[in-house]
């Protein structure tokens, strides 16, 4: 008999998550002989939650909330040894994860697409004792991101994060760190290191093109030192998905990376959109680790004139 469990933050999108809650359980409720649903209460409830399904032997573990809730779940689900398959419902304000798989970013049409869902096996990033699936950032972003309130996501809904980050890099101020790779081993100043395991970062879903959710690496950011009036030109850079080819920024692709803060200061790091550990930080990526449902693929139709196509049978458009 195949079992699920679905846990669902009701305070994601504003209590939106609750809303949806039936709909994807009757979704679900065509792939699995038996579910259960879980509501979170507090921080640490969706590990919780989904490292015990995964250990009682659940098939999947289904989460519906922000990018914050799917990071506790996939703990979850990582700390148990990444048996249980992972879905999710995007109900949060930035939802990179969603943006990076291909996922509807509309909970109905997330949830309806689970109908001709398919598995991809997808990287995740083990850093010290925690997992993450999109990036960890230390530096002057962390602690604005943090400041970013429940109103300013309502009304701004994911440029509320660009707005903050891009006060943050008024101040300038610069931490030195030094960066242990496979290949490299050096000391650098810097207001801002990303480490990256898909091509998007707070929306930005072309921030770093080149990476991707199944490729094995992960891409260390090291934005450079620069002046103030430098800022009117990193933002647009950021904009337009081209900051990784400039001159602002060194990039590393890694597969493990050890990064402490030579300063005798606390420091800590955001993970996922939450709050990370404290430097140093040590990570790797686990490649293939986690099993996620995610939209199939459409077939590509036949490229022929109209008058051509309606001469075939309905089901040969598609192929």
């Amino acid at each position: 008999m195949s079992r699920c469990l679905i846990i669902i933050n009701p305070v994601s999108g504003g209590g939106r998550a609750r809303h949806y809650a039936m709909e994807l359980q009757w979704q679900l409720s065509h792939l699995f002989d038996h579910m259960e649903i879980k509501f979170t209460t507090g921080a640490g409830d969706a590990t919780r939650f989904a490292r015990e399904a995964s250990e009682n032997g659940c098939d999947a573990v289904f989460c519906m909330g922000g990018d914050g809730t799917i990071n506790e779940t996939v703990n979850g689900i990582a700390q148990a040894g990444g048996k249980a398959k992972f879905g999710f419902v995007p109900v949060g304000t930035v939802n990179d994860m969603s943006r990076a798989l291909g996922i509807p970013l509309e909970p109905m049409a997330a949830i309806q697409a689970f109908k001709h869902a398919t598995i991809r096996k997808v990287d995740i990033g083990r850093c010290n004792d925690q997992y993450f699936c999109n990036n960890i950032a230390a530096g002057v972003i962390p602690k604005v991101v943090e400041e970013v309130t429940p109103k300013e996501k309502m009304l701004l809904g994911p440029l509320a994060y660009f707005v903050k980050g891009g006060q943050a890099l008024f101040n300038t101020k610069d931490y030195s760190f030094r960066i242990k790779t496979e290949s490299h081993d050096f000391t650098t100043r810097s207001p801002l290191v990303l480490a990256l395991l898909t091509n998007v970062v707070s929306s930005f879903e072309k921030f770093m093109p080149p990476a991707s959710v199944d490729d094995g690496y992960m891409r260390i950011v090291i934005f450079r030192e620069y002046f103030i009036m430098d800022i009117l030109r990193i933002l647009p850079l950021i904009l337009r998905g081209s900051i990784y080819t400039s001159k602002y920024v060194t990039i590393l692709k890694v597969k493990k990376a050890y990064i402490e803060l030579l300063e005798n200061v606390p420091l800590p790091t955001n993970m996922d959109g939450n709050k990370g550990p404290y430097m140093p930080v040590d990570m790797e990526v686990l490649p293939g680790f986690l099993k996620v449902y995610v939209p199939a693929k459409k077939k590509k139709g036949l490229n022929l004139p109209k008058r051509v196509l309606k001469l075939l049978p309905n089901e040969l458009h598609s192929k």
